[in-house]
């Protein structure tokens, strides 16, 4: 028969295994602490893709309830995000303030778009938003404008948003710069967990053991996936056609000039893999009358990485952004000229 455990033992035990539990736990919390500190000490450099766009979504953007929206920008944001500042005005616009309507004789040029449009990694006077307007003015025309470019969007978002701010503004000609991912279909959001939300180290692992489970699963093959988006039957390529159309009726509604310039896929230029897919929303623009202009052209014969935000990101920098606007700029001066022509303004 086993002998009773004297009652002065159990205490004691119980004492020792909820030492040993405090002592993992406050070894944990230290780990953490230390792998948070040294993430952003050292990890941060202002230049790390996934650490910019969790800031880009923690100090700029706001989620928007409306399922045709999902988030967009905070009016009044200021942040530094890949190297360069950003901010917004009191109407959620990337750049100053802006008056609610043109100045007499001034024509007003809406640009519309996505993160190429914003301007990600680049600074704001390097945007070919802010380019055109200054290169027009340098050529003596009377034009101010706005960017209303917004990460992560699609051709419906940009669509919803211009029809709620930008049509307000009273813009006289609407540059949509058409991207190949915007025919993604409308984003999922859902509720982020504590430390996605307030952990920059978090952040960081999940977007590392990320690309080791593609590195050594299947290979993500870019270019099948941006085929794949313009599948007759892709919900986001049917979502986006039914949007251009609408840009083109909000145009003609409000009087304003529409026009539609692509922007190339950055990766590989020449030759370049998605011809067949921008002569695709070419037709699809084109058959509502408005013009469309691929913007291929202005950087095919430049090396691909030279026109990059980094190496490991191929948004458009501003050697990109300044050929842009070579090709943006005498396709707008028709348009002014008609425009000093019908009604004195952009003279």
């Amino acid at each position: 028969m086993r002998a009773a455990v004297p009652d002065t033992e159990i205490p004691a035990r119980y004492m020792k295994a909820a030492f040993n539990l405090l002592l993992v736990l406050v070894t944990s919390l230290l780990c953490l602490v230390a792998a948070e500190a040294l993430t952003r000490t050292i990890l941060d450099d202002g230049m790390l893709y996934e650490l910019e766009m969790w800031k880009y979504a923690r100090e700029v953007k706001v989620r928007d309830p409306r399922p045709d929206l999902g988030h967009r920008h905070r009016p009044g944001a200021e942040a530094q995000l890949m190297g360069v500042d950003v901010r917004t005005n009191t109407q959620g616009l990337r750049g100053p303030e802006i008056a609610a309507a043109p100045a007499p004789g001034v024509a007003r040029i809406a640009f519309v778009g996505d993160s190429t449009t914003l301007g990600w990694g680049v600074a704001e006077k390097e945007t070919f938003a802010h380019q055109v307007i200054a290169e027009l003015a340098k050529a003596g025309r009377k034009v101010d404008g706005f960017n209303l470019g917004v990460g992560n969007y699609n051709t419906t978002q940009e669509l919803s948003l211009f029809r709620e701010v930008g049509a307000r503004l009273k813009p006289d000609i609407v540059v949509l710069t058409y991207f190949i991912n915007d025919a993604e279909p409308m984003p999922s959001y859902t509720d982020t967990g504590w430390l996605s939300t307030h952990s920059a180290a978090w952040v960081v692992l999940g977007y590392r053991v990320d690309s080791v489970v593609r590195q050594f699963g299947e290979a993500p093959d870019w270019k099948r996936y941006y085929r794949e988006l313009y599948e007759p039957d892709a919900a986001g390529w049917q979502q986006t056609q039914k949007a251009l159309g609408g840009f083109a009726t909000t145009a003609r509604d409000i009087g304003a000039k529409l026009v539609v310039f692509n922007l190339p896929e950055l990766r590989e230029l020449k030759p370049y893999p998605f011809g067949d897919i921008t002569a695709k929303v070419r037709a699809v623009v084109e058959k509502d009358g408005v013009p469309f202009y691929d913007l291929l052209p202005t950087v095919e014969n430049l090396p691909p990485p030279s026109l990059w935000v980094t190496v490991p990101d191929p948004h458009p920098n501003g050697n990109a952004m300044t050929a842009f606007t070579t090709g943006m700029v005498p396709r707008l001066l028709p348009l002014l000229d008609e425009l000093c022509r019908t009604s004195g303004r952009g003279c």
